[in-house]
């Protein structure tokens, strides 16, 4: 790994050592771990002369002698996911897929960072990622762009390739959207669970994902955490009862201070709640039980009632072909579960209000009223109402 720049006042310490405010001298190691060694300059400079005569002399001569052999991105890769895990704090779908992603690049970039041209990239794209659909394809080339804006950030590369290869163009959706006549009668037909996380999208615009987290009862909004904070005693806003807030972290917007919304919970919402209470004890208000004991606990749930998001998307896919709903279409155009979403949307700006917020969408213009409930995290208290369906 090629030393990093430096600012004046660091110039005269060795390759790979590098001061950290409130923590001491940090001397990167051969394996890409960056560990502090010192507190004390001259020990610190001390320590770092020595490792580097015996672990690294070879490479430090190829880097400082200018060859561009020297040091193929592969060999980086590990320490460059790694800052970008902690940088970027990806959810759990979106950090398995990086490690995907990142052993590809691992295969087929064993050669030198500022080897890599638009002609590489190229290579690469079509080799992983040619038979893709356009979106899926930008995503992958973003991914590519991030890993090598690190790799630039450690010296490895001087440009970004990846940067100037020209995106495809977005796709036009082709899921038809969903409409109230339909989603009426799944919920009809729908078991109590899935009216459940229904009938909560709808009033909170929010994806199934969200919906399978909350519980019945927090203390307090949390980052990673979805639940209802209860008031002591109900208040009366415009006209209508509020009984606590709904805390919402949007998994999917990661650090976003849009990905963190605080809803109301009036009468309608309540309500919601309220019935979803069965003969079943679980923390989360969609819930069932498995339908054998004997089957293992997924690791995407942290409770034996808490149903996997998956699983409620399919039982609603499930039921709308059940009733012969869009049968007309092949199943890639009839609309899923994430389209109670579209339609929740369109029945908010029916009303005459922006539905931006409340979904957790970071463009919103809106005006935002912030509260302070998690450490270093601002979440959105988005305006009270009640979603009209008829």
């Amino acid at each position: 790994m090629a030393p990093r720049k430096r600012n004046n006042n660091n110039r005269d310490l060795p390759p790979y050592l590098y001061f950290e405010s409130g923590k001491g001298y940090r001397l990167t190691l051969t394996n890409g771990t960056r560990k502090v060694i010192s507190k004390n300059r001259t020990e610190a400079i001390i320590i770092a002369n020595e490792y580097n005569r015996l672990k690294r002399a070879s490479i430090l001569d190829v880097i400082l002698s200018g060859d561009s052999k020297s040091s193929p991105l592969a060999e980086h890769c590990d320490a460059i996911i790694e800052r970008m895990i902690t940088d970027k704090t990806p959810g759990k779908s979106l950090l398995s897929t990086w490690k995907n992603d990142i052993t590809r690049v691992k295969d087929y970039f064993n050669m030198p960072g500022n080897q890599i041209d638009l002609g590489t990239v190229t290579d690469y794209m079509e080799k992983f990622h040619g038979t893709a659909s356009n979106n899926v394809y930008n995503r992958k080339l973003g991914f590519l762009e991030l890993v090598f804006d690190y790799a630039k950030d450690i010296g490895e590369m001087k440009e970004n390739p990846a940067k100037l290869k020209i995106k495809r163009p977005k796709e036009a959706k082709k899921r038809k959207a969903l409409d109230v006549k339909s989603f009426i009668l799944i919920r009809e037909a729908a078991p109590l669970w899935l009216k459940t996380a229904m009938d909560l999208t709808l009033q909170t615009t929010h994806a199934v994902l969200e919906i399978s987290r909350i519980e019945y009862k927090i203390n307090k909004a949390e980052q990673g955490r979805c639940g209802c904070i209860w008031y002591p005693e109900p208040k009366s806003v415009v006209g209508d009862t509020i009984y606590g807030e709904l805390a919402i972290h949007r998994q999917k917007t990661h650090k976003s201070e849009a990905s963190h919304v605080v809803i109301p919970i009036g009468q309608t919402i309540k309500d919601i709640i309220d019935n979803s209470r069965d003969n079943i004890a679980s923390p989360y208000v969609v819930h069932k039980l498995p339908k054998t004991s004997s089957n293992p606990m997924s690791k995407e749930v942290k409770h034996i009632t808490q149903i996997v998001s998956h699983n409620i998307s399919r039982e609603f896919s499930n039921l709308r072909d059940k009733l012969e709903l869009f049968s007309n279409l092949s199943k890639d155009e009839r609309p899923t579960y994430h389209e109670i979403r579209g339609m929740a949307a369109r029945l908010i700006e029916s009303q005459g209000v922006s539905p931006q917020e409340r979904m957790g969408h970071s463009d919103s213009k809106s005006t935002k009223i912030y509260t302070s409930f998690g450490k270093e995290v601002e979440w959105i208290q988005v305006p009270h109402l009640k979603v009209l369906i008829n």
